[in-house]
């Protein structure tokens, strides 16, 4: 299985603290082009970011939902992605002796995306959430603690 994957020398604590902080997912989400709204209680299972995808006028305005929520060492959601249907996206935070190992996996589970096979799929997020991990690694790096919360 092909996975994106970073390690970065802070605690999965302090990478959690910037995936629980959904207002900062234009920043290291690619393809994100604005968030429109954050549930108060995100990552809660069942809370939602609302946000746009695309570059105008091409934006297709959608919602990513939580499915899973295991602080701080997993975060499934369900990001939805208007007529293209939507993709399952697994973070797998480890704890590691350097640090947090992150696991980034993206496979699509419903619409026209659903046809592919998951191979295929994870194979060709897989350039694209690289860069996303380099993102999330670099906030969690470089932001303050009341910067993200």
């Amino acid at each position: 299985m092909i996975t994106a994957t970073r390690e970065v020398p802070e605690s999965c604590e302090r990478v959690w603290e910037v995936l629980a902080q959904g207002w900062t997912y234009t920043q290291w989400v690619v393809g994100n082009s604005r968030m429109r709204a954050v549930d108060p209680n995100w990552p809660e299972p069942g809370s939602s970011i609302r946000h746009s995808i695309g570059i105008w006028p091409l934006v297709i305005n959608d919602a990513t939902i939580v499915e899973e929520s295991e602080p701080p060492h997993k975060l499934v959601l369900r990001a939805r992605l208007g007529p293209l249907g939507a993709a399952r996206i697994t973070m797998l935070l480890h704890e590691i002796p350097q640090g947090c190992r992150i696991e980034m996996i993206e496979v699509p589970v419903e619409g026209p995306m659903g046809a592919v096979p998951d191979s295929l799929a994870l194979a060709a997020a897989y350039p694209r959430n690289k860069e996303c991990l380099w993102r999330l690694a670099a906030l969690a790096e470089r932001l303050e603690p009341s910067q993200v919360k």
